[in-house]
């Protein structure tokens, strides 16, 4: 019996150490810095248990390596390469982009096929497929067409709280926010038309909240899972991230749009539209692949996801840095005002496109508060990185390695932007975005990756902030966080409390 034990506690020990331990020596074996991972959990130990943001676990590896172009770091027991240097990104994401033309499975398509099948996770000849039928959706052109969707919405927002008959409105901007870019998204996705603000307990707004509540126990297990557990496992054990009953809900508003434009022949120039049109081309072409209702479902939640819950923070951060830059908000209402009056009191799509100061005050809203905080790759093909300081090695990334783009981090580093808490749109002038290092600003990527519906979510931002600062004074007030940190129990970039402001009305 005790020989037995022995050899159990042996066989046990050594599984232990083959795939719990020896795993965290990697990166230190093939000469690249590492910290000090925990056994199993790697460097993720304190995200786990909600004791601080994924983005700030990654920027304290990123200080720990002030002299190197790129560290390595575990997800769990995988190895992830951080990569720091603005150069090596773009040999990444541009140069050699058949090297990491992936995203990683953040929820494999095995589990939750409504995530699968997305532009974001779609991979290989599937991207290249749907990538040239998504992109028309998201020309200059295109996005041109949905202004007047996009302005009706923004103003019932406005409308709605100049009714009021307060004179200073204490206002929970994330949630108005949200509100408001659930609208835009209900109208151009998916053909609803809906008042949040009004009817606050719409059904489509309580059923999109819930989709896009990325902070649940549960959706966090399930993409924390997706690092060690393969598709069939993750299945098996029920982990995804839409619900069921939040699938088809949203997959059904989608048929009765798409069955009654069929129907009736109604155009309303919006993202259904655009894959209806693109469906069709496929079907015309006689093509092995088709653009199916799943297919169009699919394009439609991550165009949704990318743009309630992320731009809605956004602007929230947005509302923030107005309301406590008092000369700021007022030189960007003055550039609002006199193009206003040029145009008559009605902004077509052309003047708030050559609002230069409104461009000036997002772009350093995204340096300050890049809302995904970083971009991940995966290494498709095996790649070398040469060896260019003394204290490199030659180093060859292996075909399946994760890679990723600190955003917060270098938008955060004085070397590319002095005084990076400060927010100062000036760094974005003719003349000082010049001076920005190259690949240094990252707020949606490079190369093919790109994020492809980064036009419509700028100009839904600049809509709403233009129709509030032309009627209301921002300004911070008792339950204003001053300054205002991340969220420790949050993936991605979210403020750590909600953020409060007054809105004074303006004759």
């Amino acid at each position: 019996m005790m020989s037995t034990n022995m050899w159990l506690a042996i066989i046990a020990l050594t599984i232990f150490y083959y795939f719990c331990v020896r795993p965290m020596k990697y990166w230190r074996k093939i000469g690249v810095h590492q910290g000090h991972p925990s056994w199993l959990f790697g460097d993720n130990s304190r995200n786990i248990f909600g004791l601080e943001c994924f983005i700030t676990t990654i920027d304290k590896g990123y200080k720990n390596a002030p002299d190197k172009r790129y560290f390595g770091m575990y997800m769990f027991v995988k190895p992830l390469l951080v990569v720091k240097d603005p150069d090596l990104i773009k040999e990444i994401t541009v140069k050699s982009f058949d090297n990491f033309a992936d995203h990683r499975d953040i929820m494999p398509v095995e589990a939750d096929p409504l995530w699968g099948k997305n532009l974001v996770q779609l991979k290989g000849e599937d991207w290249k497929f749907m990538r040239p039928l998504m992109s028309p959706s998201f020309t200059s052109g295109k996005i041109k067409t949905m202004y007047g969707l996009m302005s009706d919405c923004a103003k019932n927002f406005v409308n709605h709280f100049k009714n009021r008959n307060e004179m200073s409105i204490e206002l929970n901007v994330l949630d108005a926010t949200t509100r408001y870019t659930n609208d835009v998204i209900a109208s151009v996705a998916f053909g609803v038309a809906v008042d949040s603000l009004k009817n606050p307990d719409n059904e489509f707004f309580q059923v999109a909240k819930r989709a896009t509540d990325l902070t649940k126990f549960w959706v966090t297990l399930s993409a924390f899972a997706s690092f060690i557990l393969p598709g069939s496992i993750m299945k098996m054990l029920g982990l995804r991230f839409f619900e069921e009953d939040v699938r088809n809900y949203f997959f059904k508003v989608l048929q009765d749009s798409l069955q009654m434009r069929k129907n009736s022949g109604t155009y309303r120039s919006d993202l259904i539209d655009s894959l209806l049109e693109a469906q069709s081309a496929v079907r015309r072409d006689n093509s092995s692949r088709q653009l199916n209702d799943d297919d169009i479902l699919a394009q439609s939640m991550i165009f949704f996801l990318g743009g309630f819950d992320t731009v809605s923070k956004l602007l929230g951060f947005i509302y923030y840095e107005l309301a406590i830059n008092k000369e700021v908000q007022d030189k960007l209402r003055k550039e609002i005002l006199e193009v206003s009056r040029g145009s008559d009191g009605n902004i077509t799509y052309e003047a708030i496109m050559k609002m230069e100061y409104m461009d000036m005050v997002i772009s350093e809203s995204l340096r300050k508060w890049p809302i995904m905080g970083g971009i991940d790759r995966i290494c498709t093909k095996s790649y070398k990185i040469e060896a260019i300081t003394p204290d490199e090695r030659t180093i060859i990334i292996e075909k399946g390695t994760q890679t990723w783009i600190p955003v917060w981090s270098i938008h955060h580093d004085a070397n590319y932007f002095p005084e990076p808490e400060k927010f100062d749109p000036e760094r974005f002038n003719e003349e000082r975005k010049k001076e920005i290092y190259p690949y240094a600003y990252n707020p949606f990527g490079f190369g093919p990756r790109s994020c492809i519906g980064q036009r419509f979510s700028l100009l839904k931002c600049k809509i709403l902030i233009m129709h509030i600062i032309s009627n209301f004074e921002l300004e911070p007030c008792q339950k204003t966080k001053i300054p205002l940190g991340l969220f420790k129990k949050a993936f991605l970039v979210n403020p750590e409390v909600d953020i409060f402001v007054n809105m004074k009305k303006i004759s």
